[in-house]
Parts: C-alpha cells; sequence; structure tokens
C-alpha cells in the first residue's frame, strides 16, 4: 500500500470531506474523552484508597496512644504513693482480675516486698500486670525474664520482686 495514498485518505477523512467521517472522528474524540476521564478517576480513586488506610492505621494509633495515656493516671492524687501498701494483697487482687490462676508459682514475702514467680506469661500480659500494679503504687524492684519458644509466640517467665512506690 502506498503511503502517500493513506496520507491523503486520512487528511480527507479528517477534513470531513469523506461520507460519514464527521461521526467518525467524534466518536473517536468521545471515546478517547471517556477513556482519559475513567484513567484519572480510577487514579483519583486508588490515591483516595490509601489516604483512607493511612488515616485508619493513625487513627488505631491514637486510639492506643490515648489508652496508655489514661491507663498512666498522671495525677499524683489518684495514684497511692503509700509505703505501708499491702503488697501481697493487691498483687493477689490483680492476679486474680487478670485470672493468672496457676500460673503463679510462688509468692514469698521479703521485708516490704514479695519475690513472685510467674510462668507461661504473654508479652501484653506482663505489660497489663506492671501497668495495673503501678496503678494501685506497686512498682517492680528487680525482675528476671526468661523467654520460651511456644509455636509462633514466645512465652515469659518471670521472677520478680515487687514492692511499694517509694
Amino acid at each position: 500500500m502506498n503511503f502517500d495514498a493513506l496520507l491523503n485518505n486520512v487528511r480527507s477523512v479528517l477534513r470531513g470531506e469523506v461520507t460519514g467521517s464527521v461521526r467518525f472522528v467524534a466518536v473517536i474524540l468521545a471515546s478517547l474523552i471517556v477513556w482519559v476521564g475513567v484513567y484519572i478517576v480510577n487514579d483519583l480513586k486508588n490515591a483516595a484508597a490509601m489516604n483512607l488506610n493511612t488515616q485508619q492505621s493513625r487513627w488505631k494509633n491514637l486510639l492506643i496512644l490515648a489508652e496508655e495515656y489514661k491507663n498512666l493516671d498522671p495525677s499524683s492524687k489518684n495514684r497511692q504513693n503509700n509505703p505501708n501498701v499491702d503488697v501481697a494483697t493487691v498483687f493477689a487482687q490483680v492476679s486474680e482480675r487478670m485470672q493468672l490462676g496457676n500460673r503463679v508459682n510462688r509468692v514469698t514475702p521479703d521485708g516490704r516486698n514479695q519475690s513472685v514467680e510467674i510462668n507461661r506469661l504473654y508479652g501484653e500480659e506482663l505489660a497489663d500486670l506492671e501497668r495495673q500494679l503501678s496503678n494501685r503504687g506497686i512498682t517492680f524492684n528487680a525482675a528476671e525474664l526468661r523467654a520460651l519458644p511456644s509455636g509462633r509466640e514466645r512465652l515469659l517467665t518471670v521472677n520478680a520482686i515487687i514492692g511499694p512506690v517509694n
């Protein structure tokens, strides 16, 4: 096929000299406009979905931080800084509330403090135990942690000396 003849045919279609060429050009332009519009809308939708996922993860992090802040209880009025707090009673109440049960292996008095051994704790449980004890005026004076593999997670064995906040 001759390139010049093809070029002349295209020119005559674009000029509208051929019957139906105006409709043909209009359909091509309309199709092109629709295709570009769909592409732009799809791109905007993907960007909005990514922004939504980012905002959702930020919101979850904010909720976690707010919950941790509430658990800190920064006002000294509510926190028990009483050195006369009964460590054994408070530990028994907290371990009962957390349903530690037979995982508490040993509780031994050590002057004002208590020596405790707790087996098979998850990391979240240990953090929760520390948080609840500190909210009641008890702190970990010393602790030894051993991590034991249990499937995909690790369970902790904790030997600790707990006592009132000074």
